[in-house]
């Protein structure tokens, strides 16, 4: 995860100076990223979504997602009912 990036358009230097633009990044409940994925700051990753491994997150995600790619594209989503039964009898892993 890369929340923070160099200061390359308003810094005092070119072609960056020593600040830093920071960003947050929100995973909320239950989302599984796969092994290798980078997620880059001002990003939220939705409820239950599943992020294939090896993907740069550069964009929100939204809740139920299966996406993937570089940059990360929403390409199916879960079975949202099944999902939302699952999580009513708090059967997590």
């Amino acid at each position: 995860m890369i929340s923070q990036n160099h200061n390359f358009d308003g810094g005092t230097k070119i072609p960056y100076d020593d600040s830093y633009i920071y960003k947050n990044i929100v995973i909320e409940d239950q989302v599984w990223l796969g092994s290798r994925v980078i997620v880059l700051g001002g990003v939220t990753i939705g409820e239950g979504a599943i992020i294939q491994a090896g993907s740069v997150v550069v964009n929100d995600i939204p809740k139920y997602a299966i996406a993937g790619g570089h940059p990360c594209k929403v390409f199916a989503y879960r079975d949202i009912e099944h999902y939302e039964e699952l999580k009513s009898r708090q059967l997590f892993h």
